[in-house]
């Protein structure tokens, strides 16, 4: 059958089983009321309901999985459970006023006829499940045994045609006016009941043997089916008389009971679909701390309330300080009980191994905490522990080359090294390593090595282990990107003491920047000592590098609060940048307020050296803005960032004609900080120029008059 008219097929079963179970319902509503098993009641609206999920269900596997025969098998299965309960309304409506009629009979016979090949294609369905065949050959004496019974069945249906009556539409067709088909039919249901009970023990056994995808499909069944059980075990009391039909547990028992009806033929779909099918591992794990947390609260509850109310003649009625003590004990138990519960859950469900959060957190503490041999060695093993691997081995990339490092269990050979010549890991290791599943270490598009696991074929990687592996590459890449951050920042410590801080964060970030030259504007300060040689010849030297050495720090320290970078220190002058290695919009700004704070710092030195009786001096400074080269330069073993051009001269010649204590700018920089208050002294005679530069003189007696930078921006970004 063509694949469009497959999809047509089992996509219209989805609206006619929709209106089938409103007509169903309607039929219901609005018939009469009889006694018996003939009455509508709430659960067998229910059990139709479940018939509506399996035949939607069963659309969608078929439409999907066209070649699987179970979807075909609850599809049609669906469709006669829906038909069955439409027949037995219709029957009701019939036979109720009256009796004789035939077509209220006919109906009666045909809700009951359709009773056993609607529970003998789901038994054969969940025969089949999840491969769409049985688990051996042996076991088709189910199917068998299905056959014999639809045999049977038919011919009981047949010796009931003449009892056609509401006592047909019982949990077993019979009639004492048909004694041998009732007899007949009695015997095929028991046949059918056998078939059913083989079927859950064949679906035991198939998921004790299975691994793998199978395993998981065969969880979420055995969960709906366990929900369903529950549910049962709940109910059995008020059935035989123990419990209030209308209890508490009744009522528990009721929703349990309908989760798993309805979550059976859903966990089938989920499973053969294989949609978000790892996810009932955590599911289990959740249900079973849920579950223990509330019967451990339960029998706390019971003890306290009921068992010390007994003791203590409360005459069953409510003690409040019992509730509170109840309550407060509960609240004590809370955190152990669910630890206990957690662990007990993580057993069930994973077994002796960890879980995938142990297995990660311990990797994580270990990534944190052990030193770059140790850790490897730990993901080897965490791997082999956590996955049942036969072995695992930890690859690192040097170059074009993949080697390994480190293998669990210990003591085997590592292999030979492996050379990538541009291919992938997967493709580079099918030589290498042809009995192994690669999984790529990285960090974004970057290779840093790689990580092999060799299995056994009796316990093959599940979905679930493959994911595993695949987060702890992804964490192993994370660390190793770490360490390597690490090594640049010792790197960039180890240049920050020959490099300006903020050169140093762009060679840590990319060292390539080290050969960067880049052509900016800038505004260059140049600051000097006057009279620096005469205070050298009245002070002795240590005396000298004392003062020297407290007015160079001085001036640095106001340089980097303004956003600026000292390019370098040359005996007592100083020569800083703005707006390199980083622009910023406002560096004419930033150096012009920088010169001031420069001159005012020098007057608080001077006050410190009066009171320690040293001479005081006073310092001359330049400034000027203008394009620049910025880079490192330098020769064999000694490199320095530098800004080199004709704006640096012009800054350097400012600062040797102004006198101690005053600030000569260039009316480029004057202009671009827009200061008005700006003494304009005229062109000057530079020396080695021709050109006259338009000087200003910064007064700085004053702070207040100066252009202030913008707020939030002392350092550009």
């Amino acid at each position: 059958m063509p694949e469009g008219a497959v999809r047509g097929l089992t996509w219209a079963v989805i609206p006619l089983a929709v209106l089938g179970y409103g007509l169903y319902v309607l039929l219901g509503l609005s018939g009469p009321t009889v006694n018996g098993p003939a009455d509508f009641t709430p659960d067998d609206a229910f059990w139709v309901l479940g018939q509506v999920v399996f035949a939607v269900v069963g659309a969608v596997v078929a439409s999907r999985r066209p070649a699987s025969p179970i979807g075909w098998l609850y599809c049609a299965a669906g469709l006669l459970g829906i038909a069955e309960g439409i027949a037995a309304r219709a029957a009701v409506h019939g036979l109720a006023g009256a009796p004789g009629s035939p077509a209220g009979g006919a109906a009666a016979w045909l809700s009951a006829s359709l009773w056993y090949p609607n529970l003998a294609l789901l038994v054969l369905g969940s025969l089949l499940f999840p491969t769409g065949r049985p688990l051996s050959r042996s076991w088709w004496i189910v199917g068998w045994l299905l056959a014999v019974g639809g045999v049977l069945a038919t011919i009981g249906m047949l010796l009931l045609w003449p009892a056609r009556g509401l006592e047909l539409l019982g949990s077993s067709p019979q009639s004492p006016r048909a004694p041998l088909g009732t007899a007949i039919m009695n015997a095929a249901l028991l046949i059918l009941a056998a078939a059913a009970v083989s079927t859950v023990a064949g679906l035991l056994v198939r998921l004790k043997r299975s691994r793998g995808v199978e395993r998981q499909q065969l969880k979420w069944l055995t969960y709906a089916g366990a929900l369903a059980v529950a549910g049962l075990l709940l109910l059995l009391p008020g059935e035989v008389g123990f419990a209030s039909p209308s209890g508490s547990l009744h009522t528990a028992g009721a929703v349990l009971t309908a989760a798993g009806a309805l979550g059976i033929p859903v966990a089938v779909g989920v499973a053969i679909l294989r949609y978000r099918l790892f996810d009932i591992d955590v599911l289990i794990a959740r249900t079973v701390v849920y579950g223990l947390l509330s019967a451990g609260f339960t029998v706390i509850y019971l003890a306290i309330v009921v068992g010390i109310g007994t003791l203590v003649g409360s005459g069953g009625k409510p003690n409040a300080l019992l509730t509170v003590a109840a309550t407060g004990v509960m609240a004590v138990a809370f955190q152990p009980l669910r630890d206990r519960s957690r662990r007990l859950a993580n057993r069930l469900v994973y077994g002796n191994r960890a879980t995938p959060y142990e297995v990660l957190s311990t990797f994580s503490r270990a990534m944190a905490s052990a030193s770059g041999d140790d850790s490897l060695p730990r993901m080897a093993r965490l791997v082999v522990e956590a996955t049942g691997a036969v072995q695992a081995t930890v690859w690192l990339r040097f170059g074009d080359l993949l080697q390994p490092q480190a293998s669990w269990p210990q003591g085997a050979q590592l292999p030979e090294p492996v050379p990538l010549h541009g291919r992938a890991v997967d493709q580079a290791m099918k030589l290498a390593q042809p009995g192994s599943l690669p999984f790529p270490v990285g960090h974004e598009e970057e290779l840093l090595g790689a990580l092999t696991v060799t299995v056994s074929p009796a316990e093959p990687l599940t979905l679930a282990s493959d994911k595993l592996i695949t987060d702890l590459a992804a964490q192993t890449g994370l660390g190793l990107q770490f360490q390597r951050m690490k090594e640049r920042a010792l790197f960039a410590r180890a240049l920050a003491s020959f490099l300006p801080p903020e050169v140093t964060e762009l060679v840590a970030d990319s060292p390539s920047a080290l050969s960067l030259r880049e052509e900016l504007e800038a505004t260059i300060v140049f600051s000097d000592i006057r009279g620096f040689t005469s205070l050298a010849e009245r002070l002795a030297p240590r005396q000298v590098a004392e003062v020297i050495g407290r007015h160079l720090n001085a001036m640095a320290d106001v340089v980097s609060s303004h956003g600026g970078v000292v390019d370098k220190f040359a005996g007592d002058a100083v020569m800083a940048v703005f707006g390199a290695p980083r622009p910023a919009d406002d560096h004419a700004r930033r150096a012009m307020v920088c010169a001031v704070a420069m001159q005012r710092r020098q007057l608080t030195l001077n006050q410190a050296a009066k009171h320690a009786n040293m001479p005081a001096s006073q310092i001359g400074i330049g400034i000027n803005t203008g394009t620049v080269i910025a880079g490192t330069l330098g020769g064999r073993g000694r490199l320095d960032y530098t800004v080199l051009g004709d704006a640096v001269n012009i800054a350097q010649r400012l600062q040797s004609q102004a006198a101690g204590g005053e600030i000569l700018a260039a009316a480029a920089t004057v202009l671009q900080a827009g200061d008005g208050q700006a003494e304009a002294i005229g062109p000057k005679q530079l020396k080695g120029r021709r050109e006259l530069v338009e000087t200003y003189r910064i007064p700085w007696t004053d702070v207040s008059t100066m252009p202030q930078p913008s707020a939030g921006t002392a350092h550009a970004d």
